[in-house]
């Protein structure tokens, strides 16, 4: 019987674990009046609302953020200028992290009595990566995609999170330099 109580255990410590794997909900929104194709040059710049957070604020992931745009943009046919140069978008991120807490009761009645190991709690940190595209000329707000998740948990290596992250949300962006969009569209 205690063979049977460890081994329950052990599976409800695991399942705890799968079901808080680290992983990224990404997100998207647009202006359905915007033409995109229109666009076919943008500029990175500062957003005026730049990130608190020690962390993900900082100048290496502000820059690291900033790099894996320009990559992402650059698959998609855009061509970088200044912002001096009268770019057709200017793209800004935001970037947050919140501590969060994570529940489970395992609790469980089998038939002749009770088995589990009672309520499992596990701190983390959610973090979100916010996107924004807006058009230079009206200087409107015309595409929004954001990444919500644990961002600096397993891997160490934080130029990859980050490619990965924002590669991810750019995944929601159909449209390509010149007016080409993909058949999946925006979500």
């Amino acid at each position: 019987m205690r063979i049977f109580k460890n081994l329950i255990l052990l599976l409800s410590v695991v399942w705890l674990g799968a079901c808080t794997a680290s992983s990224v909900a990404v997100r998207s929104d647009y202006d359905r009046s915007a033409n995109f194709r229109e666009y076919a040059t943008y500029a990175i710049v500062a957003d005026k609302a730049r990130s608190n957070d020690p962390v993900l604020g900082s100048q290496l992931n502000q820059k690291r953020m900033a790099q894996a745009l320009d990559i992402e943009m650059k698959a998609r046919g855009y061509a970088s200028v200044s912002a001096d140069e009268n770019p057709d978008l200017l793209l800004s991120f935001q970037t947050d992290a919140k501590d969060k807490q994570y529940t489970v009761n395992n609790n469980t009645w089998g038939y002749w009595r009770w088995y589990g190991t009672g309520p499992q709690t596990r701190q983390y940190e959610e973090s979100r990566i916010i996107l924004n595209m807006v058009d230079a000329r009206t200087k409107e707000l015309v595409w929004q995609g954001w990444a919500v998740g644990q961002l600096n948990e397993r891997k160490k290596d934080r130029d990859a999170i980050f490619r990965e992250a924002v590669y991810k949300i750019m995944q929601e962006y159909p449209h390509r330099a010149g007016g080409q969009v993909s058949r999946e569209g925006n979500r």
